[in-house]
């Protein structure tokens, strides 16, 4: 890829060398002038360096110090337009700051929170302690109990389980014969899931499971021990909802000490408004809630 000052605009160049850090430094060695404004040696690095690593890119000196010069020269011309004192953009501008001050005290603040060894590890063995087993199982899907109940009498006959799925279940894996392969319990619904450990493989729940979306007719076809991930492998992920923990808890903290006014009147909800428990709950037992 060989950049072009003509496409300069349209290859998004601009872009780029904008977004370069201390573009314009006395101290530092210059590669070009434009009206007396300096472009330096680390500024032309730096958009090589972003160049270069774009897929099938081959980087041409020349060509981005003309685009450079170009940027530079758009840049004059902006600020010859008197742009800068717009209100508009002074609000921008601002905004764009409050933002880089926001996101760089909230990045710092939270890597300011150190976990322990033990706290990290005590975190691990809670995160793994549940994924011990997988389970493979199938299940059918029924709006009321009695209907359920219906199902698992036509299963005492030796009817297929997966036959009888595609036929009854108002699940959304009916059409795969009610079969939800592998998962974990913490990814089901707590009934479900609970039901399922009580299982052996091969077994179909001989009473119907009720949960949010429904009656559940289980089969349980199989299940496997599971290697949970190393400590190394979580460790980060580990860390990074810890300090969001400590980050929630320092800002609760700075609330409840802060003076603290809210204008806004308060409303209260219609009395026929619906609650949200009322809302229809999808059927898909595979998805926690």
């Amino acid at each position: 890829m060989r950049f072009n000052t003509n496409k300069m605009i349209a290859t998004g160049l601009v872009g780029l060398t904008l977004m370069a850090t201390n573009l314009y430094a006395d101290d530092k060695k210059v590669v070009a002038t434009v009206n007396g404004t300096d472009i330096t040696q680390e500024t032309l690095d730096t958009v090589v360096g972003m160049v270069g690593g774009m897929p099938g890119a081959q980087v041409d000196t020349k060509a981005i110090i003309d685009d450079l010069i170009i940027t530079e020269l758009a840049r004059q011309e902006a600020n010859k337009a008197g742009l800068a004192e717009r209100q508009e953009i002074k609000d921008k501008i601002k905004d764009a700051t409050d933002r880089l001050v926001l996101n760089t005290w909230t990045q710092e603040k939270a890597a300011s929170f150190k976990p322990s060894d033990d706290e990290l590890k005590k975190a691990y063995e809670e995160r793994t302690s549940g994924e011990k087993l997988e389970y493979k199982a199938r299940h059918i899907l029924m709006k009321t109990k009695e209907e359920a109940q219906s199902i698992i009498k036509e299963l005492e006959s030796k009817v297929d389980f997966a036959d009888l799925a595609k036929k009854s279940s108002d699940g959304p894996s009916a059409n795969q014969g009610g079969d939800l392969g592998w998962f974990k319990p913490n990814t089901m619904v707590k009934p479900f899931a609970d039901a399922v450990a009580k299982m052996e493989p091969g077994t179909i729940t001989k009473e119907p499971v009720q949960t949010e979306f429904g009656w559940h007719v289980i089969k349980l076809e199989e299940r496997r021990d599971v290697k949970p991930p190393e400590f190394d492998t979580l460790k980060p992920q580990l860390e990074r909802e810890y300090q969001q923990k400590k980050m929630l808890a320092y800002m609760d903290e700075l609330k409840s000490k802060a003076d603290i006014k809210v204008m806004l009147p308060e409303t209260k909800p219609a009395a026929d408004a619906p609650k949200v428990e009322d809302k229809p709950a999808e059927d898909k037992p595979e998805e926690k809630k």
